[in-house]
């Protein structure tokens, strides 16, 4: 199996799951949303305070309901070549992607306009006809590691998160 195809297969997975996840919250709660974002205290670590919640309902006060995927895609750590940068990658688990950059030391501001783009903080691609947003849920930056729930994103997310290193210079990345 290539690249490509453990993407398609660990994001279908997950959005098959995320679907499921979300009905069975609407059914339980009275009043509740998919995908609700909030700006949350410094604290938390996540890129420019931002995070999106798998669910959200106000139901008894209030209360945040993430979703912990019961399956994962399983396969042999691979080498994979982008440009100039070679990647090994040993686990793909859409909401829980961890990246290393083996070489560069990485800033909060280089994943900036990436952020803009698949977070969408403003949400200036807001479709109220799709079923789910196609935005990560959030974005960790320490050092040399970028840890991304990509949410209900799609693979073009990750695709350009994987670019956006190599733009960087980066020649060597672990993906766990």
């Amino acid at each position: 199996m290539d690249f490509e195809e453990l993407l398609e297969l660990a994001r279908d997975s997950y959005m098959d799951q995320f679907a499921t996840f979300i009905e069975n919250q609407t059914r339980q709660y009275e009043t509740g949303s998919a995908e609700v974002k909030f700006e949350v205290p410094e604290d938390g670590g996540f890129y420019r305070n931002y995070y999106c919640c798998d669910y959200a309902s106000s139901d008894g006060g209030g209360h945040i309901i993430e979703m912990t995927p019961e399956e994962e895609v399983t396969f042999d750590p691979i080498e994979v070549s982008l440009g100039d940068m070679e990647m090994t990658v040993g686990r793909l688990v859409w909401n829980d992607i961890n990246i290393t950059a083996n070489d560069v030391t990485l800033l909060a501001d280089d994943f900036s306009e990436w952020f803009d783009t698949w977070f969408d903080p403003d949400e200036t691609n807001f479709d109220p006809d799709t079923r789910f947003s196609a935005c990560i849920h959030s974005l960790r930056i320490d050092k040399n590691v970028v840890s991304v729930d990509l949410g209900t994103a799609p693979i073009v997310a990750l695709a350009d998160l994987l670019m956006r290193f190599e733009s960087l210079g980066c020649q060597s990345l672990t993906v766990n």
